[in-house]
């Protein structure tokens, strides 16, 4: 397959995987089966510590077997999540197993998913591309859950239960196209070969080696994982910031997908932004600064600051990601990969848990305005290390 036919089914996959219209509703409906908020908190943090558990081991089996086959396998896992939960009525454990599948799918596909790609563009010859590339892919999964809140937000309106069901086709059809996402490897024309001597427990060996050896590489993955990841942490709780400012309900739908479709386009064209180091933390900053702006509305517009805050970051996003990639040697790069998930999971849990503890402490405003004000040792976090020959980004 050529590259070009390669890279459609690619974008293709990662817009169905998150073309999930239940993303719109399923913790409100959890609470309309009778679930308590202690009992959802509960299964947000199985679903997150499940995420670490299986993340790392999936990575190892994408490096020791070929990738078209957990990436066939992933969203079928997730499929049975929305099997389980149109079947739940209610069940607390139902519904925990359902995030287990959840978790199972998200971990097989996404070492492989940037692995894969990164291999395809290596063995044509074509690395310095891979940002741009990326950009696109970051593109087409955010483009599937912007879309894929907004129509599950129309849907549901008739019925929840529609809402959850209607999430198990795309992901069916994402299950077919990964067959034609050729692992390069398996035919000798990757750049970094992935068959390497040793069993399975070799590709951990690998990654330990490459976050021990790379400074550069343990650099970039704190950079994604604790600066960057605080724009993920807090766009869970946006509702409540919806709630705060008065956003009409109907609306909400509209601004996640406005806010998806513009992170999007800013996604594709993150590569013009490269060879400007800068940028890594001028961004960040912004960001910083629009949350902290954000959090002094009482009102609806005070929305589209929040909204470019988490734009603003979009560009960094993917060079930081597709730095990573370039300077890791590569022997296990699901592993390694899955490593830096791994890392953004664990960081995850704790920042969700500090927040939360935070806004009910000062006030949700309050606590944005705080999130923004984290941005500031992190920055300069970032420009000493830049001063010393780091680079974050491409």
């Amino acid at each position: 397959m050529r590259l070009s036919a390669f890279l459609r089914v690619y974008y293709a996959y990662a817009f169905l995987f998150d073309f999930i219209f239940a993303y719109a509703i399923y913790t409100a409906l959890f609470s309309l089966e009778g679930l308590s908020t202690s009992e959802i908190g509960v299964l947000l943090a199985f679903w997150s510590a499940s995420a670490i558990v299986l993340e790392m081991p999936s990575g190892a089996l994408s490096d020791h077997f070929d990738r078209r086959v957990l990436l066939a396998l992933a969203p079928l896992a997730k499929a049975g999540t929305f099997v389980l939960w149109g079947l739940a009525q209610g069940d607390f454990w139902i519904y925990g197993a359902g995030f287990l599948l959840w978790s199972l799918g998200q971990a097989l596909q996404s070492g492989s998913r940037e692995a894969l790609l990164y291999e395809r563009m290596a063995a044509e010859g074509r690395t310095d591309e891979f940002d741009k590339v990326l950009g696109r892919d970051n593109a087409a999964e955010g483009l599937g859950i912007g879309l894929g809140t907004l129509f599950g937000g129309f849907v549901a309106y008739w019925s929840f239960e529609w809402a959850i069901w209607l999430s198990i086709p795309p992901l069916l059809v994402a299950a077919i196209l990964a067959f034609w996402l050729e692992d390069v490897r398996r035919n000798g024309g990757a750049e970094d070969e992935a068959d390497v001597e040793g069993g399975y427990f070799t590709h951990f060996v690998h990654a330990w080696r490459e976050f021990r050896e790379r400074a550069e590489l343990r650099f970039v993955t704190t950079y994604i994982a604790t600066g960057l990841l605080v724009f993920e942490v807090l766009e869970e709780f946006d509702e409540l910031y919806y709630l705060a400012v008065s956003l009409p309900v109907w609306a909400w739908g509209i601004v996640a997908a406005g806010v998806e479709a513009i992170f999007a386009l800013a996604s594709i064209h993150a590569y013009r932004l490269a060879g400007r180091p800068w940028l890594a933390w001028t961004l960040p900053a912004l960001g910083g600064v629009l949350l902290i702006a954000a959090s002094q509305g009482q009102t609806a517009p005070y929305v589209l600051l929040l909204a470019a805050g988490y734009i603003v970051v979009a560009p960094v996003t993917v060079l930081a990601e597709a730095r990573f990639q370039k300077i890791m040697e590569g022997k296990s790069r699901a592993t390694t990969t899955s490593a830096l998930v791994m890392a953004e999971n664990v960081v995850g849990i704790a920042a969700t848990l500090a927040f939360g503890f935070l806004a009910d402490w000062v006030g949700i405003l309050p606590a944005y305005g705080w999130a923004g004000l984290v941005m500031a040792p992190f920055v300069f976090w970032v420009i000493a290390r830049q001063r010393r020959g780091f680079r974050a980004t491409d």
